[in-house]
Order: structure tokens, then C-alpha cells, then sequence
């Protein structure tokens, strides 16, 4: 992952204001790429190797147990027939694992640009037939049409520039190929159905306690204070749709997560020209 990063669960959209502005992980909206992408890139390897032997046991502890339910969803989502899955900002390899788990693919491989955090995934147990890719998700080093699924989790959100990643994933992606993401977004108060994001006050609860976990718990401040930031500056759930298609996929679908917390976004790779 490159500007892809896997994140921590319950990251979800901050009130306004909070925390204070991110500098250099700031987006243009009429881009969605941050001002200078090789400080993004530094800032965010250098954070997720600080914290990566916290990071699974955080991220149970921060989303109650839920991040492995929100996982097998997005897993549950790609087509029985696929057969190479890219997990893409893997961290250590949980959504390659859910995969694997709910009978989708037969290959599995597992990229991410932190090379700690591969590492500790390869330690885990049950990463038997995972194969591991130190990768970037802007560049990954895989031939055209060369998978049949991407998975993202918690990682989309902190590419560097978002158009440019959906791009680099249709390229590895064959025609037709899908996409699944799961992710925290930006809210939308005025989104209806499944665009629409948590209520106000789980955000804000949201924006507090990930922090002081961050501190008393993880034993970095900054790292879980960045986190809830990332998803305030993030596109909404209608705003990445719109994004996707414009990028070349097509059959759109959002689902939404406990009440709004996270989102899953599925769609397919459009044929290529």
C-alpha cells in the first residue's frame, strides 16, 4: 500500500472541526489527492509500522469485535467464481483471510507497502496458502488483467490519490472483474438508504474515544488521532459511486454497516478498450 494503508476500525467521519486540521494528509475535493504525496506516504508507513503490533488487537478492541463481522460481509460480497483475490492494504492479511474463509478464490495474495505489518501477518496463525506482496497501491507490481477480485479494507481512504488508485486497480483487475471495498466515509446528512452514514452522536463519540484508546491503550496518540481525521476529509459514500464509475466500473452497490459505521461498496471492472 502506498498511500494505501490499512486502517484502524471505527475511524468514522469526525465532526466538524475535529481533530484539527491533518496538513499534510489534507485533500483537494476537486481531486481527492493530498497536497504532497510523498510526505502523505512517509507520514503514513512510518505510522503503521509504530503501531503494528498493536494494530489487530486495537482494532478488535476499538470496533467491539465487530471489524471480523464488517470483513466476512465484504468477503461474502465477491463472486463465487473468482479465482485470484487481491487483498490490497492487507496490514496483516485479515480480509485475505475472510476470503479464504467464505470459499471465495483459490489464490490468495496479500499486499501492503508497511513491511512490518506483512510481517506479523506471516506470524499469525491460519496464513497458510497467503501469499505476500510488498506493494505499492499506486504501482502495484502485477501485470494487466491479472486478477479476478480486489478486496480493500480500511485502505482506500488513505490513498494518496484516490482516482489514481481505482485506476491502478482496473488495471490489474480482467474485464468484468470486481471490486470490493470496505471503508469509512465522509457523512452525508443528507443521504438516504444506504448512503447514508452513523448518527451524529456515535460520530462524535467515535472522534474521542479513538484517540484516548490510541493513548492509554496503543501508545500513540497521533497515529489514532490521525485515523477519524482520514474519514472527515474522505469522499461520502454517493461522492466514491460517482467516483467509481467515472474510473471504469460499473454495477455499483452500496451496502451499509451497523447503522452507518462503515459502508461496503462492490462494483465491476467495465470491459476495456
Amino acid at each position: 500500500m502506498d498511500g494505501a494503508v490499512a486502517c484502524c476500525p471505527l475511524a468514522v467521519g469526525a465532526p466538524r472541526g475535529y481533530p484539527p486540521a491533518m496538513g499534510i494528509h489534507d485533500r483537494d475535493p476537486s481531486t481527492w489527492r493530498v497536497r504532497d504525496p510523498g510526505a502523505h506516504a512517509h507520514a503514513v508507513r512510518a505510522m503503521f509500522a509504530r503501531i503494528s503490533g498493536v494494530y489487530d488487537g486495537m482494532n478488535r478492541l476499538l470496533s467491539f469485535g465487530l471489524d471480523g463481522r464488517w470483513r466476512a460481509i465484504a468477503a461474502g460480497r465477491l463472486d463465487r467464481d473468482v479465482e485470484t483475490v487481491l487483498d490490497l492494504c492487507a496490514g496483516t492479511g485479515d480480509l485475505a483471510r475472510a476470503c479464504r474463509a467464505a470459499g471465495r478464490g483459490r489464490v490468495w495474495l496479500a499486499a501492503d507497502f508497511t513491511p512490518e505489518m506483512l510481517q506479523r501477518g506471516r506470524r499469525r496463525r491460519g496464513t497458510d496458502g497467503l501469499h505476500w506482496l510488498a506493494a505499492d497501491g499506486l504501482c502495484l507490481p502485477l501485470r494487466d488483467d491479472s486478477v479476478d477480485a480486489v478486496v480493500v479494507g480500511f485502505g482506500v481512504r488513505n490513498l494518496a490519490d484516490v482516482r489514481a488508485g481505482l485506476r491502478e486497480i482496473r488495471r490489474v483487475l480482467r474485464a468484468g472483474g470486481q471490486l470490493v471495498v470496505l471503508d469509512f466515509f465522509r457523512d452525508d446528512p443528507a443521504a438516504a438508504g444506504d448512503a447514508r452514514g452513523a448518527p451524529a452522536a456515535v460520530r462524535t463519540l467515535v472522534a474521542r474515544l479513538v484517540p484516548l484508546a490510541g493513548r492509554l491503550v496503543g501508545r500513540d496518540h497521533a497515529a489514532y488521532s490521525y485515523l477519524p481525521g482520514s474519514a472527515s476529509r474522505f469522499l461520502t459514500p454517493a461522492e466514491f459511486a460517482a467516483l467509481l464509475q467515472e474510473c471504469g466500473y460499473d454495477d455499483v452497490v452500496l451496502a451499509r454497516l451497523t447503522c452507518g459505521v462503515a459502508h461496503v461498496v462492490s462494483a465491476h471492472s467495465r470491459q476495456k478498450m
